[in-house]
C-alpha cells in the first residue's frame, strides 16, 4: 500500500490513509510525507489472525468529514472495513475493493471456516456494494469462490513494487564466501509456506547453500528438521532489518518459495526476486497467482508442492547450470519491468480512480 500510495501521489492523487495500529504506532512515520494524512487506530485484540479495532468506526468517519475524498479506496481482507457499511458518509461515495485473499477456500486456515459463516454476509454486502473490485491474479480471480459473482465487475491490476524498497546499503555479505548456489527463502515462518520441502530438499543437494530469511510459529520445529551435520549450509535466519533482508536477496542466486496451498496468494517476494534480478522457483497450486507471477521456462521453475524430491533434483541441475540461474534472473529483471514496477501499476489503478468519479 505503501509503494501504490506513493506512486498514485506522484499521478496527481491526493491521499489520506486508515490502519490498523501495529505494536509500533509512530514506526516509519515519515515514510508516508506524501499523504495528507496517516491515522493508525489501535487494535485491542485480535480473533483468528483478525484484528479487532472497535475505534476504526469513529476514525472512519471523522476522516471522511476532514478529508472529503471522492471514493474510498478498501483493502481486503480486512474486518474494519465493514465499518464502512454502517457509515452514512462512507455510503455516500463510490468503493474500489483490492481483493488480495480470499479468507477461506481450499488449503487455507481451518480455523477460519468455523467463523467463515458470520464474515461471508458483509463480504457479500461490501462486494455489491462496490463499484469495482480488484483482483490480483487471473489465477486467482478464476478460482475464488467469494468473487464468483461479481466477477463482470472485478479486473486484474497486478501487485507492483518500487524497486527503491530492495536496495542495500553497504554491508558485509551475509552469505559467507561459499561456492554453493545461494537459495534464499523468504517470508513468515507459517506452514502454508512450504518450508520444511525446501529444508529436506536442501539436504540432499551437497552443492546447495539455503538461508531462510523470516520469524514466526514454525521456526522450533523447522530448526528440528535440520540435521546437525547440515547446519554450516541450511540455516533459519530468523526475522531481520530491512537492509540485512535486502542484503541477503542480493547476494543470493536464486529465491525459491516452496508454498503448498492457496494462502499464498500472489506470492510478493517473487517479484521482490524479480526487481533484483533474481531467478525464483516457485510451485504449482492451483488458484494461486504464483503460477502467473513466474514465466516458467524463462524467468523461473515450477514445481509441485511438498515434493522434496523433485525440489532437490532441480536444485541440484541448477547448480551444475549456473549459466541457465544467470540468464534466468537477467530475464526477471526485463519481466519487472515490463509488468511489476509500481508506477505502472498505480496508472492502471488511478485510471480506474478516474473512471469510478465519472
Amino acid at each position: 500500500m505503501h509503494d501504490l500510495a506513493a506512486a498514485s501521489a506522484a499521478l496527481g492523487v491526493e491521499q489520506a490513509c486508515l490502519v490498523h495500529a501495529s505494536g509500533h504506532p509512530d514506526e516509519a512515520d515519515a515514510r508516508f510525507e506524501f499523504l495528507t494524512e496517516l491515522k493508525r487506530v489501535p487494535v485491542a485484540t485480535e480473533l483468528s489472525y483478525a484484528p479487532i479495532a472497535p475505534g476504526f468506526a469513529r476514525a472512519l468517519d471523522d476522516m471522511i468529514e476532514r478529508f472529503r475524498p471522492d471514493l474510498l479506496h478498501i483493502h481486503l481482507p480486512n474486518t474494519s472495513a465493514f465499518f464502512a457499511l454502517f457509515s452514512r458518509r462512507a455510503r455516500a461515495l463510490p468503493w474500489l475493493l483490492h481483493w488480495h485473499s480470499d479468507v477461506v477456500g481450499p488449503g487455507l486456515d481451518v480455523k477460519l471456516k468455523l467463523l467463515y459463516p458470520a464474515y461471508w454476509p458483509f463480504e457479500q454486502w461490501l462486494l455489491r456494494r462496490a463499484e469495482a473490485i480488484v483482483a490480483t491474479s487471473p489465477p486467482y480471480l478464476e478460482s475464488s469462490r467469494a468473487l464468483a459473482r461479481w466477477q463482470p465487475r472485478t479486473r486484474v491490476i497486478a501487485l507492483g513494487l518500487d524497486a527503491a524498497r530492495i536496495e542495500t546499503a553497504s554491508g558485509p555479505d551475509p552469505w559467507g564466501s561459499s561456492e554453493r548456489l545461494r537459495v534464499l527463502g523468504l517470508g513468515r515462518l507459517s506452514r502454508y509456506k512450504g518450508f520444511d520441502t525446501l529444508i529436506d530438499a536442501a539436504c540432499e543437494v551437497e552443492g546447495v547453500e539455503l538461508s531462510i530469511v523470516g520469524g514466526g510459529s514454525e521456526r522450533a520445529r523447522l530448526q528440528r528438521r535440520i540435521p546437525a551435520e547440515r547446519a554450516d549450509r541450511i540455516r533459519l535466519v530468523g526475522a531481520v532489518d530491512n537492509d540485512l533482508r535486502n542484503r541477503y536477496l542480493a547476494g543470493c542466486d536464486l529465491l525459491c518459495m516452496p508454498s503448498i496451498n492457496r494462502a499464498e496468494a500472489f506470492g510478493l517476494a517473487l517479484v521482490e526476486a524479480m526487481a533484483a534480478g533474481k531467478p525464483k522457483i516457485a510451485t504449482r497450486v492451483p488458484g494461486s497467482g504464483m503460477d502467473w507471477v513466474v514465466e516458467e521456462g524463462r524467468t523461473g521453475w515450477m514445481v509441485e508442492p511438498r515434493n522434496p524430491t523433485a525440489l532437490a533434483e532441480l536444485l541440484r541441475r541448477l547448480e551444475r547450470d549456473r549459466g541457465s540461474v544467470r540468464e534466468y534472473g537477467r530475464a526477471a529483471r526485463e519481466q519487472f519491468e515490463q509488468r511489476f514496477r509500481i508506477d505502472a501499476v498505480a496508472r492502471q489503478v488511478v485510471a480506474l480512480y478516474r473512471k469510478l468519479m465519472n
